[in-house]
């Protein structure tokens, strides 16, 4: 009873974060939205990207649970530019070996997880992305001994796994 109690509560938070991305996609006006109205519907952001004339584009990654993560653009003035999730496939398809850490987490935001594989010296950096409209797969990022990208691999959402 305690474990659907739980999974009901968490379910219920992750819809409200969600709610929270759409009310802000509507209530967020392109030109007259401020950085202030951007922070006070969305929170802190996990990172602030500086850009060299002044722009600033704040991360907002919805993982592990999620499968978004938002850049949301603010311009030299502090004016919001408007927002766009970064885990989408025409993202996802520019992800390549020899691509750095730095470049690769400005692509697609943190990654839900991280984990080192000792027995194939490799780490692993992975996200939950739409698979399908209400379906959801794991997007893994392996890096070789010179941190850059060596590969990836796309394995099945552990929560959707039947594990009876």
């Amino acid at each position: 009873m305690k474990r659907w109690l739980l999974m009901g509560w968490l379910m219920s938070l992750l819809a409200m974060v969600g709610a929270c991305d759409w009310v802000a996609q509507q209530e967020l006006k392109p030109g007259q939205s401020t950085l202030e109205d951007v922070r006070k519907l969305m929170g802190k952001p996990e990172m602030v990207w500086e850009e060299g004339d002044g722009r600033q584009v704040l991360e907002y990654p919805r993982s592990p649970e999620g499968a978004e993560t938002w850049m949301v653009e603010i311009d030299a003035n502090g004016r919001y530019q408007g927002m766009k999730n970064t885990l989408v496939d025409a993202n996802l398809r520019q992800v390549r070996p020899g691509m750095s850490r730095d470049d690769l987490r400005r692509l697609l935001g943190k990654p839900g997880s991280v984990e080192t594989l000792p027995l194939k010296n490799e780490l692993v950096w992975t996200w939950r992305v739409q698979a399908a409209p209400g379906r959801t797969e794991m997007f893994n990022v392996h890096f070789g001994d010179d941190g850059r990208v060596a590969s990836t691999s796309r394995t099945p959402d552990p929560r959707t796994i039947n594990t009876q």
